[in-house]
């Protein structure tokens, strides 16, 4: 009897009648560093199909993220971090919230007086979703799969930076940091006390050389070094002495500006990385068009209208999403919180 009881089991397997141990596994986890320009927006798509958002970006990206979420099959945010105030982290989000059902909201706690942050806020409240400011250590419930930890976190920081949530996140052997616009000193907080060591880096602050220090980049020993940064920024991201460390550790680098959308899929032990553009176009370079002679004209540049306002609500007049360190109409002045943007809403 008994050996008519396993070949019974065994043939039921065979023809599909009981699941099989490899049919019966769960899926794998994928985290998607978004291209939004010069910013940061990294989407968590946990085993158990739970999903998590870290900062969404500028208000000018939150069209193509809300599209980004959609093709991956977003339905409901179960979490989403804003790791500080920082219109690039933040303004993208007012979007996501308008678009998607979110369960869980994560916040720095750091206060800031910017429109953004407000009608942020304000989209939190009205929606009542759950807001929290987390300790540092505590741990997101995302996933049983998962360890979600926050290392670092200050709501009395000098600046909307120093108050950066730093996560890192656990698949097993597969480990992802994510470091928000942490410059040297939070690193050199954070690595003196908990183990820094990861699979993946998402460099602080777009790769600026006020982060990614070497002996940071020397204890992380990432495998994979992922810099979120907008083409032809006027910041200068990113520094090239943070892309020589981080090829002496022997890290692959990806940037969204060359690679846009960058996806690590993990199962736990091996992990792969895929891009939406950049590596997968190199192969086939496309022959250049010829030049026409009035195409070598070079193009006669506008001159702003107007360079100098007596305060933001002036300047939104003309530059209704504020501007840049390096812009013609930029005041020091009116970048209260000294990120290099003026009058940001």
């Amino acid at each position: 009897m008994k050996k008519l009881f396993i070949f019974l089991m065994s043939l039921m397997l065979v023809v599909g009648f009981l699941p099989s141990l490899s049919s019966a596994s769960t899926k794998g986890l994928k985290v998607h560093f978004v291209d939004v320009g010069q910013g940061d927006a990294t989407l968590i798509q946990s085993p158990n199909g739970k999903t998590m958002l870290v900062d969404g970006g500028s208000k000018s990206s939150s069209v193509e993220l809300v599209k980004f979420l959609k093709e991956k099959g977003v339905k409901q945010l179960d979490y989403v971090v804003a790791t500080h105030p920082d219109a690039d982290h933040i303004g993208g989000l007012i979007g996501v919230l308008e678009n998607f059902k979110a369960v869980n909201f994560i916040d720095s706690g750091f206060p800031h007086t910017s429109q953004t942050y407000y009608d942020l806020l304000t989209l939190i409240d009205q929606k009542n979703i759950n807001f929290t400011v987390p300790k540092e250590l505590d741990k997101i419930s995302l996933d049983e799969q998962l360890i979600i930890r926050v290392l670092h976190i200050n709501d009395e920081a000098k600046d909307s930076n120093g108050a950066s949530i730093v996560l890192k996140l656990t698949h097993n052997k597969v480990s992802f940091l994510l470091m928000g616009d942490a410059d040297t000193s939070i690193e050199d907080y954070i690595r003196k006390k908990y183990d820094v060591s990861a699979t993946v880096l998402k460099n602080g602050h777009h790769g600026s050389k006020t982060s990614s220090s070497a002996p940071f980049i020397s204890q992380v020993k990432p495998k994979v070094a992922i810099l979120s940064y907008g083409k032809n920024n006027s910041y200068g991201h990113p520094d090239t002495a943070v892309e020589a460390r981080l090829k002496n550790v022997g890290a692959k680098t990806y940037k969204t500006a060359v690679d846009c959308d960058i996806t690590v899929t993990s199962d736990g032990v091996k992990y792969d990385v895929a891009s939406s553009c950049g590596k997968m176009q190199s192969k086939k370079p496309s022959t250049p068009a010829p030049v026409k002679k009035s195409d070598t004209k070079p193009a006669i540049q506008p001159k702003p209208t107007q360079t100098y306002f007596k305060n933001c609500t002036e300047l939104r007049k003309v530059y209704p999403n504020g501007v840049g360190k390096g812009h013609p109409a930029y005041q020091s002045k009116m970048d209260r919180d000294k990120d290099g943007w003026a009058c940001e809403r």
